[in-house]
């Protein structure tokens, strides 16, 4: 009787033990799941805040862009549209073409610099002749005056090659920085038609005289 007693209190506590040990698992199991819901939480919450960074970073540079693209000052320039440009021919010095740029506006302007000269298709612009740059910072044109360039087309001793006949001529004019002033070039019809340049093709700066302009 005794050792019925005692089985049958042993098998209680086997019981008992067990029942103990499969509650903790269920405990540990629920803990796990939360953990790993807390954890994916705090994932999308790290990826929200890292997009929401980026699309900030976005905007930022997108503005910085945009201040960078600032217009040119212009200042009192001779603009496109309201200077005349035309291409004479002259007798003497030879291979030379004049460009005149007359200020058909209503008010004052500044011719800058030297115009920017492209004969047809060309990617890059003709020489200057350095020594024509006046001691002025450019010819200032009441309204019908005009300011003069020289356009040496060609060396006179054929040293520059056999040179093209160029059917087109492009002048683009200078703001007060010395930049391209925006807006089309002027396409002056040229003498004859054509013009044959070399290498050596290069324009003074603007005159406020044709003898001026025609000394280089």
């Amino acid at each position: 009787m005794h050792n019925r007693t005692l089985r049958t209190a042993a098998a209680a506590l086997t019981a008992a033990a067990a029942l103990t040990l499969t509650a903790c698992g269920g405990d540990g199991g629920s803990d796990d799941k939360a953990k790993d819901k807390a954890d994916t939480a705090t994932a999308q919450e790290q990826a929200d805040t890292a997009g929401d960074s980026t699309d900030a970073t976005d905007a930022t540079d997108t503005t910085d862009g945009g201040a960078d693209d600032k217009p040119q000052d212009t200042g009192d320039a001779c603009l496109p549209g309201t200077v005349k440009v035309e291409a004479k021919a002259v007798k003497s010095p030879v291979n030379h073409v004049l460009l005149t740029a007359t200020n058909t506006g209503k008010s004052p302007c500044t011719a800058y610099g030297f115009p920017f000269l492209r004969f047809d298709q060309d990617q890059a612009t003709a020489g200057v002749v350095e020594e024509s740059k006046p001691k002025a910072g450019g010819v200032k044109l009441a309204p019908g005056k005009a300011a003069h360039a020289a356009v040496i087309a060609s060396a006179a001793d054929g040293s520059a090659g056999a040179g093209r006949e160029a059917g087109q001529l492009s002048v683009t004019l200078q703001t007060p920085g010395g930049d391209p002033l925006p807006g089309e070039a002027a396409q002056p019809a040229l003498p004859g038609g054509a013009l044959h340049v070399d290498d050596s093709a290069r324009t003074t700066y603007w005159q406020d005289t044709e003898a001026a302009a025609l000394k280089w």
